[in-house]
């Protein structure tokens, strides 16, 4: 059975640059079944719509974006390789067409970041970039908005845009995406408030809302969208609770955002207060604070919520470990079940 695997990318520089990891569902566990050496270190990782492929990102030999073919029985095999063009890969995407990989780096050297396109062959193989932007601007923290910082691209469920947040500019950018030219032209772009920064956004699963998790105010943002391509800001709630005092040089900062396949329910990390924020949605699909959990660790970068809405899976990077959590479908409530030692878990996957 290859339908419970979790992908895990490691971004230590250990003994291996991907962990294949079987979660048991009855016991909520994680073992390890496959470390992937092909690559050092890995930063992010996502998989082909078909489920034979996956692509990632890796530091190696001057930082690369990579496919792997994914056999029978779950494990990966290195097919290609190509050039990042930048010094720090945050994420990496296959369209629904299969036919591109969408790539962003968060920088160049000290430089702003850019946002890149690969041709996927039929067999899995990255070609060539076909696309390469970059932004300009900045915003009002000089420390962490200097330049453009785009952190994430994924598209919008329709396929029909490329949505790009970008931490350095407080903007959150839509692309029409050409998935047969492998082309990408500036549809519009969402304002978010002035040194918010921008990092991931999720969508829900049957209504048409994003939310936007943002790094450097602890918020998250709902956004809904028409079928006139029309994109409305509704609110922006605080990820923090309310009394929490931030230990001096170390303020808590936002990481990702996943909302619940039964679409009930919206979760994001914070990064210093080492926590997942739990929210409720409404029928408009409106947050409404629930609570906290701790991920039994220190910053949690990444997690992912399994297929089935059992179980969550988080990356407490700074203390090398990922824990799991089951969720309550009714109430939305976390409840801690195991831990696995990792190497800087960054990013989980599963297929499907």
């Amino acid at each position: 059975m290859t339908d419970n695997l979790v992908y895990i990318a490691n971004g230590g520089g250990g003994d291996c640059g991907i962990t294949v990891a079987a979660l048991d569902y009855a016991e909520g566990t994680l073992s390890v079944v496959q470390r992937v050496r092909e690559i050092g270190e890995c930063h992010y990782l996502n998989f082909h719509p078909n489920g034979r492929y996956l692509v990632a990102t890796t530091m190696d030999d001057d930082v690369q974006v990579v496919s792997f073919a994914v056999d029978a029985d779950g494990f990966l095999s290195l097919i290609s390789r190509q050039p990042a063009a930048g010094t720090s890969p945050a994420y990496v995407f296959v369209e629904a067409s299969g036919r591109n990989a969408l790539m962003v780096n968060y920088v160049v050297g000290e430089a702003r970041g850019n946002i890149r396109l690969y041709p996927i062959d039929s067999e899995g193989a990255l070609g060539a970039a076909s696309e390469h932007i970059e932004h300009d601007g900045s915003g009002p923290n000089r420390d962490r908005q200097e330049v453009s910082h785009p952190h994430m691209i994924v598209a919008t469920p329709d396929n029909r845009f490329a949505v790009v947040p970008d931490l350095g500019t407080d903007m959150v950018y839509l692309y029409a995406l050409d998935a047969a030219a492998g082309k990408l032209s500036l549809s519009q772009t969402l304002d978010l408030p002035p040194g918010a920064g921008p990092r991931h956004v999720a969508f829900h699963p049957s209504l048409p809302r994003m939310y936007v998790i943002n790094e450097l105010d602890s918020t998250m943002a709902t956004f809904a969208y028409d079928a006139d391509d029309n994109w409305t800001r509704l609110s922006i709630e605080s990820t923090m609770p309310r009394y929490y005092v931030q230990p001096a040089g170390r303020p808590n900062t936002c990481a990702d955002v996943h909302v619940h396949p039964n679409g009930k329910f919206l979760y994001g990390s914070n990064r210093g207060h080492d926590s997942i924020v739990i929210y409720s949605l409404d029928d408009d699909g409106l947050p409404r604070l629930l609570g906290y959990e701790a991920t039994r660790g220190a910053w949690p970068r990444a997690f992912m919520i399994d297929r089935r809405g059992e179980y969550l899976v988080v990356g407490n990077r700074h203390t090398d470990s990922a824990a799991v959590f089951s969720i309550d479908a009714e109430s939305g409530a976390l409840t801690y079940r195991s831990s696995l030692a990792l190497s800087e878990p960054i990013t989980f996957k599963m297929r499907g």
